[in-house]
């Protein structure tokens, strides 16, 4: 019977001064992936390198070394790598995510989908992209090739956190970090769990997020929701399952969730995916061991997977481990 999910390969990206590597070589089949998903997101219009230099800008230069290596990768503009890790912040559309909380004997562990478009280009371009600076560990990433700014992501000090959109009225920030750099530079910057916290809770974000965190301890478990300028706090109780998908449980911005057509395909699925998730987690006896194998089936039901799942990721902040597989229909042959 064929398995429902792959893992990926895993890159090391090596960070010195202003300058960065991927160690070893890139599969090609990742690679072609990659170039098709930085033409899919960017083109070649002349925005993308102003947008590009205003992330740098913006950024303190911190990430132009690693555009430059995927660039060099993917032959192209370098500001058009950094542009096109702003995805998130400038579409809000076609992007959904479960994400899951679990308490266990083992410490908290957090378990997602990651729902993106263009699911099959994601899907190939997909690794675990372990990233060292002045050659010690700075995060682990479940991410692309190409990719920069963090959607899911753990830190050597004790946190893991991942995003999931939702939409509000509020008006974006452009002066503000992107969302996916603001979160890269949390899981780089904050010395342990509450340090990230009050990051996530207090820094302005380009557009509004959900952002599920956890710590080593099952107490260390929250969804931060997040307008651009504002927050609010969802905790897990006791040893409760905590689950975000793509809507406000605890802060409500004027014009309501759903106040654009765009949105009301996600909007209808968000509830059902969040009810279903947390009646799977429901099943699971609390505080005891959970298997990937049995994350991973939660993550696949048919009512929580969606069309545009790119990536199952699991991580486990105590153990300081991450997986990271893709949906086997999206793999392809590689």
């Amino acid at each position: 019977m064929t398995r429902m999910w792959r893992e990926v390969s895993e890159l090391v990206l090596e960070i010195r001064g202003r300058g960065a590597d991927v160690a070893g070589p890139v599969p090609h089949e990742v690679v072609l992936a990659a170039k098709g998903l930085l033409q899919q997101i960017v083109g070649k219009g002349p925005w993308a390198a102003a947008l590009g230099d205003r992330i740098d800008a913006a950024t303190g230069g911190r990430f132009r070394g690693e555009a430059e290596c995927w660039a060099r990768m993917v032959q192209a503009d370098w500001r058009a790598v950094l542009a096109a890790n702003c995805y998130y912040d400038l579409v809000l559309a076609g992007l959904g995510c479960s994400t899951l909380l679990l308490a266990t004997d083992a410490g908290p562990v957090l378990a997602r989908n990651m729902d993106f478009w263009p699911e099959q280009l994601l899907a190939r371009a997909s690794c675990l992209l372990r990233v060292r600076r002045e050659g010690q560990a700075a995060a682990s990433l479940a991410g692309f090739a190409g990719g920069i700014g963090a959607v899911t992501g753990l830190s050597p000090r004790g946190f893991g956190l991942a995003l999931n959109m939702v939409w509000c009225a509020e008006s974006r920030l452009p002066h503000a970090v992107p969302v996916l750099y603001a979160l890269r530079q949390v899981l780089e910057d904050a010395a342990d769990f509450d340090d990230a916290r009050r990051r996530l809770g207090s820094q302005p974000l380009w557009a509004a997020a959900l952002i599920s965190l956890i710590g080593t301890d099952n107490s260390q478990r929250v969804v931060i929701e997040r307008t651009p300028s504002r927050a609010a706090e969802r905790w897990a109780r006791g040893a409760e399952p905590l689950v975000a998908t793509n809507h406000y449980r605890q802060l409500h911005p004027a014009g309501g969730e759903a106040g654009s057509a765009l949105f009301a395909a996600l909007w209808q699925t968000s509830c059902g995916r969040y009810e279903r998730l947390l009646e799977l987690a429901q099943r699971h006896p609390p505080g005891l061991p959970v298997a990937d194998d049995t994350l991973l089936g939660m993550l696949t039901d048919s009512a929580v997977q969606q069309q545009i799942t790119a990536q199952h990721v699991i991580l486990r902040p105590r153990d300081g481990t991450v997986g990271l597989w893709v949906p086997t229909r999206l793999a392809g042959n590689g």
